[in-house]
């Protein structure tokens, strides 16, 4: 590909010429200079928490297992159903990703966490989880724990297996809950 000149003084001249009397027009809906999407992985600690703070899950609940090309979804109480159709259908913007592709339970129990609180702290509420579908003809084991472990926290509003683009049934939206923390 061929880079385009810079424009020399002529052409300057006439664009500006061209432009005389032109209103900018004003759009207020749309920043353009909206931050990037955040994709966190790695990144160092923004407050010193308690171990109170942190989310921590348990493996004693059982739900039934389900195989790599089932679709999940949970959703609390109470949540709109204009909320529950606009997640179902991949309608939220993603403002962070997890991958937990090639981690252990162990590891993968601590990034989520990880991940969560960071993402609490950051007020961000829609987020993407890639967990995979396992390997073939076996029990997608993260797919599961992620079924079990998100359930058991309040902060998590729901859970769904994402559109194929993103993932599909090895990946999930997840929507938090936004937490104000009083003075």
């Amino acid at each position: 590909m061929t880079k385009k000149p810079a424009p020399n003084d002529l052409d300057k001249a006439a664009f500006d010429e061209a432009m005389k009397g032109v209103k900018r027009l004003v759009q207020p809906k749309i920043n353009p200079l909206r931050p990037p999407k955040l994709a966190i992985k790695s990144r160092p600690k923004l407050e010193e928490t308690s171990d109170f703070d942190v989310f921590q899950f348990s493996d004693h609940e059982k739900y039934e297992s389900i195989d790599s090309n089932t679709l999940i979804e949970f959703f609390r109480s109470g949540l709109q159903h204009k909320m529950i159709h606009k997640m179902r259908t991949g309608n939220y913007e993603i403002e962070a990703k997890l991958d937990l592709h090639g981690m252990n339970v162990g590891e993968a129990r601590e990034a989520l966490a990880r991940f969560l609180l960071e993402c609490q702290q950051r007020k961000i509420r829609q987020v993407l989880i890639i967990h995979g579908k396992g390997r073939a003809n076996q029990v997608p084991v993260l797919k599961n724990k992620l079924n079990h472990w998100l359930r058991q926290t309040r902060d998590i509003l729901a859970f769904c297996s994402a559109k194929s683009k993103e993932g599909g049934t090895g990946a999930m939206y997840v929507l938090l809950r936004t937490i104000v923390k009083l003075l």
